[in-house]
């Protein structure tokens, strides 16, 4: 029992911490899950729309991800970016069921204006493509908690 709590102490000291969020979030900070790819599509879409040219993504792209880290099942953890933004390029070249690592490395703080557990944006993931060996990470939404 003793080696127990004496192989407890030194990993916690070893391991980077866990940073719990708000209550009803669903997930740590720092978590990460191994996955797939769901959707690649522009920022911005049609109702309906199902087929894009490289033109539709001049508005940015969005990914999202066969998970629900960090935002519980009301809906999937993604990356929005606006057009311009470094990382657009290994973004639009996503598909459908590409393996990826996707990382939640950020939850807003609970304040006036953001309730983290009510409104789900602005969390941030890091994303690692395992196809193309590289990374991209960002926002999961264009605006951040409580915002416009």
């Amino acid at each position: 029992m003793q080696r127990f709590f004496m192989l407890a102490a030194i990993a916690a000291a070893l391991l980077p911490s866990v940073v719990l969020p708000s209550p009803g979030i669903a997930s740590p900070v720092h978590a990460c899950v191994n996955t797939t790819v769901m959707i690649v599509e522009p920022r911005i879409v049609s109702y309906g729309q199902t087929h894009f040219t490289r033109a539709d993504f001049g508005s940015g792209v969005e990914v999202a991800f066969n998970t629900t880290l960090g935002v519980s099942a009301a809906g999937w953890a993604s990356v929005v970016h606006y057009g311009g933004a470094g990382g657009n390029a290994l973004m639009m070249s996503e598909r459908r069921g590409d393996r990826v690592r996707v990382c939640l490395v950020h939850v807003p703080a609970k304040d006036r204006y953001c309730n983290p557990v009510t409104d789900l944006r602005g969390r941030v993931y890091d994303v690692y493509d395992y196809r193309r060996h590289a990374s991209y990470s960002g926002m999961n939404s264009e605006h951040d908690c409580g915002g416009a």
